[in-house]
């Protein structure tokens, strides 16, 4: 882990400001708390992007934004929502690219005064993080116009480094490798679709914890996209349901949980089954 975390490092260092790219669905998980205390050490700007704004109602989002408002109030910056395939999510993301730039982008110019402001037209770096699935490409591709104009790797940075030219104003950091998120740490992998569902481990927990957050959140989304009556919070009961209804079965009828709880996955992830 450690070589990618010193890359992770130097992409804060030498942006004048970092967008933490998160999952609108479940913003809290998909946070990372080791970018998070690198943006503060180094004391850069941060907006934080909350993408895939269109898989998720009004009112889920409102309620997920309260508790997060309050978590971010020490951080310099903005919060914008955006969805990838909405062009003008993306315009409304490099108006407040240039405006938190305006505002806090300190000069590399000036060692002696690091106070001073460098000027717009001089460049704005902006570094780019993410978990994986959490849109950071598509992202990335919308604001350089899906191009991926890439520009030529800057001297002494690490090797693996990509610097990509969104605007003649704008040039973007990605690295190509993905933050990595700890072997006991399934559960996120799934929930916020850092590993598809093919590869994990332990889908039913995943699964399982799905329906449990429906079950909490939003109830009748579960029974409008798989088309049926919940009438027990039993998990188990209402795995066995979705089986039946998608014809998810073993021999002598009994219902296949293991296939269910992958496609179950699948659905979340691919944005099919919405809060």
């Amino acid at each position: 882990m450690e070589p990618y975390w010193d890359l992770i490092e130097r992409i804060v260092k030498e942006a004048d400001l970092v967008l933490e790219i998160l999952d609108a669905r479940l913003i809290s998980l998909s946070r990372n708390d080791r970018v998070e205390e690198l943006i503060k050490e180094h004391d850069k700007p941060v907006i934080f992007v909350i993408n895939k704004s269109d898989l998720i109602s009004k009112k889920m989002l409102k309620k997920q934004m309260v508790d997060f408002r309050e978590e971010i109030k020490g951080y310099k910056g903005e919060v914008v929502f955006v969805s990838s395939r909405n062009n003008r999510t993306m315009k409304i993301l490099l108006y407040n690219i240039k405006k938190v730039f305006k505002q806090y982008g300190k000069t590399k110019l000036e060692k002696e005064d690091k106070s001073q402001h460098r000027i717009a037209k001089g460049g704005i770096v902006v570094g780019v993080l993410g978990y994986p699935n959490v849109g950071k490409s598509s992202i990335i591709n919308a604001l350089a116009h899906k191009s991926k104009t890439k520009v030529s790797k800057k001297p002494g940075t690490t090797h693996g480094i990509h610097w990509i030219k969104a605007t003649k104003d704008i040039k973007l950091i990605d690295s190509p490798g993905v933050i990595p998120l700890r072997k006991e740490d399934e559960l996120r992998y799934g929930l916020i679709g850092a590993r598809d569902s093919e590869q994990l481990q332990n889908p039913t927990a995943i699964a399982q914890g799905l329906i449990k957050l429906f079950l909490k959140e939003n109830k009748n989304k579960l029974e409008e996209f798989y088309k049926i009556e919940i009438k027990s919070d039993d998990v188990d009961t209402i795995v066995n349901m979705i089986s039946q209804k998608k014809g998810h079965l073993l021999k002598g009828g009994i219902p296949d949980e293991n296939r269910t709880h992958i496609a179950i996955v699948r659905d979340w992830q691919h944005g099919k089954l919405k809060l």
